[in-house]
């Protein structure tokens, strides 16, 4: 293994995909720069010592929290094997919080060393909190407490005024509310994680704007928590700025039974646990919970949002959200989306939400996807939405509430329909409807195994690429 290093080298961090269309243009996360800087290298190991200097394996830290007093911009943090949880049992915090930022030509990286599997167990209110810019997390394992937790348990603590971070522990925030108002969030990477079993939600991304998560696990999220939490949500984007292309970014994910199974404080009945959502980007005041489907109670004070107007896009490509209590993707309050190339698959069982639907959305563009509901489950909806376009999409009951002309209506015949999923879920099969029959707009240059898009002359519909 290298040894600790100060040395000078050229970075250049590309973001995102490119796509281009006639109706929306060219869109990218931010331009690619490229800059030299000299960076510190550190490391942490479950062999470690924070009495350490942590500048080699041998030498290295045994805490994140230790790394993070440290870390500076342009550094990558390097962590080895070892179980890394909170041993003061303070019962508040998370187990990182990671408040300084990198720059636009020096971002922060947090990586598993290569080879290795190092994880996180979160107990506090988070595993991962985030409130700076500029940092990336890659190959990064999150486990929650959810296998020695019960229902019972998480229940009588949800009628407590004061709530037990137990029971609501999230596995990776961004959260800019507590932030300045010039100093949210954003310019965040999350790539190659695993964040699966906590109480609370599994990726919550709050009040920040340039955001991507690709190529992550995220299961068995939201079980406890009694705010409504989701696998993978965003709420509240804080626009950084105006600039036209992708903002937000959510592809190439495994996302499953994600569920609520505890009332959401607000309501007191049971709500979201949803795979992928995407909340709010609207500045009006409202009085329904994000699915529109409770309202509530009267004397829950209603503050004027100051949050600047978000004119970003989103893209949600190539994910497979299944086994979901709530919806396999959907947008609420949201405009700016486009939906290409998923497989969702009987999501809804908790709460009875759609498979994938806009909700009181604008400006949302779904195409290429593979939709499956739950044996008496329904495909999408349609509340107060406005601009919808909708097309190319396969699912295997007949609906009437959006209905694109290049529609398939016809089983999708895959290979295999495992419980816990992997990048091989739901293939295509030969003779599959989805087989060949995608549009070419809002084309995406791989699937969710990275395989090229398409591999013949045309391109498949779904997460994956026959």
């Amino acid at each position: 293994m290298m040894n600790f290093l100060t040395f000078s080298v050229v970075i250049l961090y590309t973001f995102s995909l490119a796509v281009t269309n006639p109706a929306y243009g060219s869109y990218y996360q931010q331009p690619e720069k490229s800059d030299r800087y000299s960076f510190n290298q550190w490391y942490v190991s479950g062999l470690g010592s924070d009495s350490n200097d942590g500048k080699t394996i041998k030498t290295s830290f045994r805490t994140l929290k230790k790394a993070a007093e440290v870390v500076g911009a342009g550094d990558i943090v390097l962590i080895g094997n070892g179980i890394y949880e909170d041993t003061s049992r303070n019962n508040s915090g998370s187990l990182i919080t990671i408040s300084k930022s990198g720059r636009p030509d020096a971002w922060i990286t947090w990586k598993a060393l290569p080879g290795q599997r190092p994880e996180l167990h979160a107990s506090g209110w988070g595993g991962i909190t985030i409130t700076s810019s500029y940092h990336v997390l890659d190959g990064l394992t999150i486990i929650g407490r959810n296998d020695s937790l019960t229902l019972k348990d998480a229940l009588n603590d949800a009628k407590n005024t004061t709530p037990n971070s137990v029971f609501n522990t999230n596995g990776i925030v961004i959260d800019g509310r507590r932030m300045p108002d010039d100093a949210k969030p954003h310019h965040v990477i999350i790539k190659n994680c695993s964040v699966g079993k906590c109480p609370g939600g599994g990726i919550t991304v709050l009040e920040a704007d340039y955001v991507t998560v690709e190529d992550c696990s995220i299961f068995d999220n939201a079980w406890y928590m009694r705010y409504a939490g989701s696998g993978l949500t965003t709420l509240n984007n804080w626009a950084f700025d105006d600039k036209p292309g992708y903002h937000i970014i959510i592809q190439r994910n495994l996302v499953w039974n994600n569920k609520t199974l505890v009332p959401w404080e607000r309501t007191g009945k049971l709500s979201d646990g949803n795979g992928i959502l995407l909340d709010v980007t609207d500045l009006k005041t409202g009085a329904t919970n994000p699915n529109a489907d409770s309202t509530l109670t009267p004397n829950i004070k209603r503050v004027v949002s100051k949050r600047p107007e978000w004119k970003g896009r989103a893209l949600i490509a190539n994910n497979i959200s299944a086994y979901n209590g709530g919806s396999g993707i959907h947008t609420f309050r949201t405009s700016h989306v486009d939906i290409i190339n998923n497989t969702t698959y009987w999501n809804g069982s908790v709460v009875g939400y759609e498979e994938l639907f806009p909700n009181r959305s604008s400006d949302i563009v779904i195409l290429n996807n593979i939709i499956v509901p739950r044996p008496g489950g329904r495909v999408t909806s349609d509340n107060r939405n406005e601009a919808i376009r909708w097309d190319y999409n396969l699912y295997p009951s007949e609906q009437k509430v959006f209905k694109g002309e290049h529609d398939i209506v016809r089983e999708p015949l895959f290979y295999s329909i495992p419980v816990r999923l992997t990048t091989k879920s739901f293939l295509p099969k030969k003779g599959s409807p989805a087989i060949g029959t995608g549009t070419d707009d809002l084309q995406q240059a791989t699937d969710i195994e990275g395989k090229k898009r398409p591999i013949a002359t045309k391109r498949d519909r779904g997460a994956n690429e026959q």
